[in-house]
């Protein structure tokens, strides 16, 4: 017994000796631990390019043992090993990065500082008109902390509620409205320190009126009275407004592309009150029916007759300012009748007939009516 002792120490001595006269290599590598609720651990490593196509050997062992384990299952990525995923407990890990020119990274660290809890299960609500009660199993680990979060479809942001034990209660709450609700696990930085990391979310709930539903979408949230009266009335004004508009608008685009076409029944009546559009019949009724129009208001034709018409003597005179200027004698009708044969129609001059009266003219006179 005490012979095959000596020889498990002597081999422990042997590796640790061999591991230690191994080059280390200096490169910036970055180790991500992450231990899975003290179920299993995951240690994933990004390194420098020169190494990043080259698989890496990972050891590792458990409570001040010398890394010697090989890594049981790696992760891969483009066929090269990236990370390493084993069974651990609340241990100590001691773990040996190493590559074929030497190690990369030697660490001893413990593994509750990278603890990652599981997220909470079995949610129970307990409704009482506006709050609620939510409850699950507490997890077998000291040190968490539980956090429910909570909005409605009108917020903007998730609101928080936390307690050590996984019983929390909200109040407030609008009976009205549906809400969403999220809860998870979180280890204290005063026992775990800041590595830790929080668990994932549990799956998000739909509540309205206490009651489970599948999601808050339905007849967009399903709004009070007051919001429900004001949507409404801006929509009935909204459709006035466009109403007017179009039967303002219709009425020019029908006038534009549909002009009014004349009704030919008022243009020829009794073509088809009579007739029945008979036009060749409608025509020789007409004719003979319709008796020859009267010219009326025809404008006379002006005809001068010579020896009627007597240009007005001139007579020269001078204005005040000493300019010649024409005057004409006055007539009566003694002196016109007398006169009236003796004179024909002077030239360059104009007649211009007015009902029964002729008037000569010429460039120098004007009428006024």
């Amino acid at each position: 017994m005490g012979r095959i002792l000596w020889d498990c120490v002597a081999v422990i001595l042997l590796g640790d000796l061999v591991t230690s006269r191994e080059p280390e290599i200096r490169n910036n590598v970055s180790i991500q631990i992450i231990n899975f609720n003290y179920e299993r651990t995951q240690v994933k490593w990004n390194i420098s390019d020169y190494l990043m196509k080259k698989n890496l050997t990972f050891l590792y062992g458990l409570d001040k043992a010398s890394p010697s384990k090989q890594c049981p299952h790696y992760i891969l990525d483009q066929g090269y090993t990236v990370g390493c995923v084993f069974k651990t407990g609340d241990n100590r890990l001691t773990y040996l990065l190493k590559g074929e020119d030497g190690i990369i990274e030697r660490k001893n660290v413990r593994l509750s500082n990278y603890l990652k809890p599981n997220s909470p299960t079995n949610l129970n609500f307990t409704w009482r008109e506006d709050s609620v009660t939510i409850k699950c199993p507490d997890l077998p680990i000291r040190g968490l902390s539980y956090e429910i979060q909570y909005k409605s479809t009108f917020d903007l942001e998730w609101q928080l509620n936390m307690n050590k034990i996984c019983s929390i209660k909200i109040d407030g709450l609008n009976s009205e409205k549906c809400y969403f609700f999220r809860a998870r696990v979180i280890t204290r930085m005063a026992i775990y320190g800041s590595k830790t990391y929080p668990s994932d979310w549990s799956p998000v709930t739909h509540w309205r009126r206490s009651k489970l539903e599948d999601s808050c979408s339905e007849a967009a949230e399903k709004l009070s009275p007051k919001y429900i009266y004001l949507i409404t009335s801006l929509v009935i004004l909204l459709a006035i407004f466009l109403l007017f508009l179009f039967l303002r608008k219709s009425a020019r685009i029908k006038k534009l592309l549909m002009p009014v076409v004349p009704d030919p029944k008022y243009s020829f009546p009794g073509l088809f009150d009579y007739h029945q559009g008979n036009f060749q019949e409608w025509i020789q009724d007409t004719e003979n029916v319709t008796s020859p129009t009267k010219v009326e208001h025809l404008e006379q034709e002006c005809v001068v007759e010579e020896g009627h018409i007597e240009e007005l003597p001139k007579k020269k005179t001078k204005d005040k300012v000493g300019k010649a200027i024409q005057e004409y004698p006055k007539l009566n009708e003694d002196n016109l009748s007398s006169n009236q044969a003796s004179f024909g129609l002077p030239q360059g001059s104009n007649t211009i007939c007015l009902g029964d009266l002729n008037f000569v003219m010429n460039d120098n006179m004007y009428v006024v009516l």
